[in-house]
């Protein structure tokens, strides 16, 4: 009779599997405790590599130390039983070898874009997703169908008569390319001598269940454990180790409490719940031929009878009409005792959950001895965690490992890609300038130095030309006399310019290859994108070795190794889908640290949770669409054509979690968490402790969040911090020497608005930096425009050509050229100018009829006497023009909303500053004169071009709002003579919610939202 054997959740799998194989309780007459090279001869089939090196360990422990042959211990399966790997050197386990998962889906991403385009010219329009991203989305669906075809041996013919006629002729279409894709890649993996992951594993399995049938006794003892059997292959595997003369399967938590009615019930064909934890081994035991009542378990149930209070809360949907007669089953007592252990972590997100379960965590190391673990499928968690760990210094064993996009070397390789696809944008070209591994034959100071000397020259602000030119344009066109002294830009001199220029050429010798095939029109044939691709990685990085110490450049190494093999088939791609391949391309290889078998603190997958025991486990992430998870549509078989054709339905993942989540309880102090909020939005709880909080009542459950929100509010106190008393409106009072004597006029409205931007500005000498890659804002077209419009009227001083419209269109062109880098800024922009060129021009042709001459961007400077030294104020006029009766009219021009007139006569000063400057001659080539008009004229380049802002106030002259201006400004310069005037905030903001380049210096936002701005 088969022998089959269980250990439940609630005893240490690995260390009862060890004892139980020394001292003969797993294969009659086997006892090698006494016998360490018997131990040899033994065969042990666990789930995963990292299990069988932790079974390693625990049979060393088992045996108190002392040295021994381990047995033959083989992987069934990675994560998931989907990657089987035996011994390669028994002929019957020779080639054809599996096709290589990158392989493969390059081979289906090609057949899905050939498809995909032939049905869009057939319908005239995009009938399915385009973009390379929706391409490998669709190959992967493809391939996982093709595994479920495999893993229930279905051939293509099955797929016949499965869309009525009554469907959308799309769900025909779809199935029709499958059935063709199917044929095509099964004919390609002949021609190539190759075959299907899923079949080489079933023929893997399948070959060595017959082979360890045929040696019989010869084949010595044989285990399995740890494996429900959930695929059909490693089932028949089970079935012939189990039937052997010295085999036996060990079941991970079978329940051998649940009424036989209702186990019975799981294993119907029609009546069964797929959803259900024992589901899968309740069809197990009926592949092995085994009642659940022959079942030998290897260690008792702990005493505080967690597997009866599971049994009860995962029960069939439809048995859950016994809970009324729970009592019976699960005493008040024996209830109590289950929940005793369980505590119910609710934290309010996923930073705080996070917070509270790196406590929990962090609160094991504190007693001697013990073992903690979090076990989850969510990734994010386990990032989080693992993050609030390292801050309390502790570093984690993370079973699940890291994927290779998101490892290092893997970031290194996309951010090169990327920034190769943009161009050199600024902000991915930084992104890559400072990465780590980013070394370009560099030493860490010497490139620092020339990354902070790029930055500043070529990065920051509006984005240079692309690629190489545009980069190295923008370091000659570098002039650190055109910026102010404060200003770190001024302060890049020649030596750091030359740093620049030669990281510029080492970006030349390690992009140049990428960046041509970027520059070529229509797709590139795959193979050499990737090699131009590695070659980048290797001449930023150094060269790329597969048997590397680093797990993550020996990953990326052997991946570039099978993109390589494989690229031939793969489909023809420009630079920018390479770009957006790459990431899916780098993220299936994961990066695994080696176990550490006496890690006391872990970070654990579901599977690998079933075979290690620890003394406090925590389940995180234990919301719906996480544990479980949301079962994924099939892009290609709908789900009723999946139920005919007889593959697993979703629901089978769900009964997969629920017997992870099960067999979480086992330990002496279990955890449950979960967020009340994801991602903004309020959670679900999982379905599975929504039904352990029915069964376990409402006294019992509040006692187990009782007990959790503990670590809850210490997760909230630990990020707060003493009251500090409110930030308060500042005004630094620097002593008098330092205080500015000279600034323009555009700065005296700073002044009276916001004194303290002057005193950062010109006391601290603090300039604000651009942002990388800054879009044109209202200075750039400001600027261009002034320049059109100066050099137009320099140009013409006297009197305008006959092509006048002509001629400023030109001159515009020029000066709006650097803007052509951003088309969707310049095409709005350069519609306005155009606009505004027409209105100018009018505007010019009505004013020159009584002007003498024209004066445009001049210079001018005031000395104004103080008492204990003299101040400077100095301008730049747009255009000055000197009247036939001598008189002075000046014009400033606006691409933005002109100041009001009341605002120009009190806080918006620049004109009539520049009228006082003009009367006393400060402009150079403008004779002293009154001035008898101050104009704004708007460009907004609206539906009428522009309009005329007149500078007039009622029962004022304009000579009366220079000379007011001009004492108002003398004023509040011999105000600031004393030195207790301070440089206060926000004196007198034009707006309520304006914040400035020096704002948050000055705490505005912590002092103006707590009520003072209103005072």
């Amino acid at each position: 009779m088969p022998r089959v054997l269980t250990i439940p959740p609630s005893a240490p799998f690995l260390p009862v599997l060890a004892r139980a194989l020394l001292d003969g309780a797993l294969v009659e007459g086997f006892a090698p405790r006494h016998d360490p090279l018997a131990l040899a001869g033994a065969t042990v089939f666990l789930p995963t590599r990292r299990a069988g090196r932790l079974f390693a360990e625990a049979l060393l422990e088992a045996s108190g130390g002392t040295a021994l042959l381990l047995p033959r211990i083989v992987p069934l399966g990675d994560v998931d039983e989907d990657a089987l790997a035996f011994s390669e050197d028994a002929p019957v386990l020779a080639a054809p070898h599996a096709i290589a998962p990158v392989h493969r889906r390059l081979v289906l991403a090609r057949l899905v874009a050939h498809w995909r385009d032939t049905l869009s010219k057939a319908v005239e329009r995009e009938a399915v997703a385009a973009g390379t991203a929706s391409t490998f989305a669709l190959a992967d669906a493809l391939g996982s169908l093709f595994d479920d075809l495999t893993t229930a041996g279905l051939g293509v013919e099955r797929m016949d008569g499965l869309v009525p006629d009554e469907l959308d002729r799309y769900f025909k279409v779809g199935l029709d390319f499958v059935r063709i894709a199917r044929r095509a890649f099964s004919a390609y993996l002949a021609e190539e001598g190759l075959v299907e992951p899923a079949a080489r594993r079933d023929a893997l399995v399948d070959a060595e269940a017959r082979r360890l049938t045929a040696l019989g006794t010869a084949a010595g003892p044989v285990i399995a454990a740890g494996s429900t059997g959930s695929m059909p292959a490693t089932a028949r595997l089970l079935k012939a180790i189990a039937s052997l003369p010295h085999g036996a399967v060990v079941l991970p938590g079978l329940d051998l409490d649940l009424d036989a009615p209702s186990f019975d019930r799981l294993a119907d064909p029609v009546l069964g719940a797929p959803d259900h934890p024992q589901y899968g081994l309740a069809r197990l035991l009926g592949t092995l031929g085994v009642e659940r009542g022959e079942v030998i378990p290897l260690a008792p149930s702990a005493p505080f009878g967690r597997e009866r209070l599971m049994g009860e809360a995962l029960r069939q949907a439809e048995m859950t009409d016994l809970w009324a007669t729970l009592p019976a089953r699960l005493p008040a007592d024996d209830l109590a005792a289950a929940m005793a252990g369980i505590s119910v972590v609710e934290a309010d997100d996923p930073r705080a959950e996070a917070l509270s379960v790196a406590l929990l965590l962090r609160d094991s190391l504190e007693r001697p001895g013990e073992t903690a673990a979090l076990v989850t499928p969510d990734r994010d968690l386990a990032r989080r965690v693992a993050a609030e760990m390292a801050r309390f210094g502790v570093a984690l064993d993370d079973s699940a490992g890291t994927p290779l996009a998101d490892a290092p070397a893997g970031r290194l390789a996309g951010l090169l890609v990327t920034a190769a696809a943009e161009g050199l944008a600024p902000v991915p070209l930084f992104a890559l300038l400072t990465h780590p591994l980013a070394r370009f034959g560099l030493d860490a100071d010497a490139k620092a130095e020339a990354v902070a000397a790029l930055e500043l020259a070529a990065l920051r602000g509006p984005r240079p030309a692309a690629g190489l030119a545009g980069l190295s344009a923008a370091l000659d066109a570098h002039d650190p006399e055109g910026y102010r002294r404060s200003d770190p830009r001024s302060r890049i001199d020649g030596a750091a310019i030359a740093a620049a220029r030669d990281l510029v050429r080492r970006l030349e010798g390690a992009l140049g290859s990428l960046l041509a095939l970027g520059d070529r029109h229509g797709a590139v044939p795959l193979a050499e994108l990737v090699a131009a691709h590695r070659a980048a990685v290797e001449a930023a990085a150094g060269r790329l070795d597969p048997e590397a110490e680093d797990a993550a450049e020996a990953a990326l190494a052997r991946t570039f190794d099978t993109l390589k093999s494989a690229a031939g088939d793969g489909p023809a791609l420009d630079l920018a889908s390479y770009a957006d391949a790459a990431g899916a391309l780098f993220s299936d290889t994961m990066v695994r640290p080696r176990a550490e078998p006496h890690a006391r603190i872990r970070i654990l997958g579901p599977l690998e949770a079933r075979l290690v025991h620890v003394d406090r486990m925590v389940l995180g992430g234990l919301v719906e669409g996480s544990w479980p998870t949301i079962p994924e549509t099939d892009p290609w078989l709908s789900r009723p054509m999946r139920a005919q054709l007889g593959l697993d339905l979703p629901e089978r993942r769900i009964g997969l979690s629920a017997h992870d989540f099960a067999q979480g309880f086992g330990a002496r102090e279990l955890v449950l968490s979960f967020a009340a909020k994801v991602g903004g939005t309020q959670s679900v709880p999982s379905r599975f402790v929504q039904r352990l909080k029915t069964v376990a009542g409402e006294a019992e459950w509040n006692a187990a969040r009782a007990r959790g929100a503990r670590f809850v509010r210490a997760a909230r106190r630990l990020d707060e911090a003493p009251a500090v008393p409110r930030a308060t409106r500042p005004a630094p009072a620097p002593p008098l020497e330092l205080r500015p004597r000279r600034l323009s006029v555009t700065e005296i409205e700073t002044f009276l608005r916001d004194p303290y931007s002057i005193y950062a500005r010109h006391v601290l000498g603090l300039s604000p930096l651009d942002d990388l890659d800054a879009p044109p804002g209202g200075a750039e077209r400001g600027s261009a425009l002034h320049e059109a419009v100066g050099r137009f009227t320099t140009d013409f001083p006297d009197d305008l050509p006959p092509d006048a419209l002509a001629r400023l269109i030109e001159e515009g062109a020029r000066a709006f050229a650097p803007l052509k880098a951003f088309p969707a800024e310049h095409a709005l922009w350069w519609a306005r100018f155009e606009r505004a060129a027409a209105f100018l021009v009018a505007f010019e042709r009505e004013r020159r009829a009584h002007l003498d001459r024209i004066v445009a961007e001049t210079k001018g400077s005031l000395e104004i006497p103080l008492a204990a030294s003299t101040f400077r104020l100095t301008g730049r006029a747009d255009r000055i023009e000197i009247k036939r009766d001598g008189t002075l009219a000046i014009i400033d021009y606006k691409t933005g909303t002109a100041p009001s007139a009341k605002q120009a006569a009190s806080l918006s000063p620049q004109l009539p500053l520049e009228a006082a400057m003009a009367r006393r001659g400060g402009f150079e080539g403008v004779p002293g004169a009154p001035v008898e008009e101050l104009t704004y004229v708007e460009l907004k380049g609206g539906a009428d071009g522009g309009a005329e802002k007149p500078v007039k106030v009622k029962d004022r002259s304009t000579h009366d709002l220079a000379e007011d201006a001009l004492a108002g400004l003398e004023s509040l310069l011999k105000a600031f003579e004393n030195v207790a005037q301070g440089y206060r905030s926000l004196a007198a903001p034009q707006w309520s919610g304006r914040y400035g380049d020096y704002d948050h210096l000055a705490r505005v936002r912590e002092w103006a939202l707590a009520g003072e701005e209103s005072e």
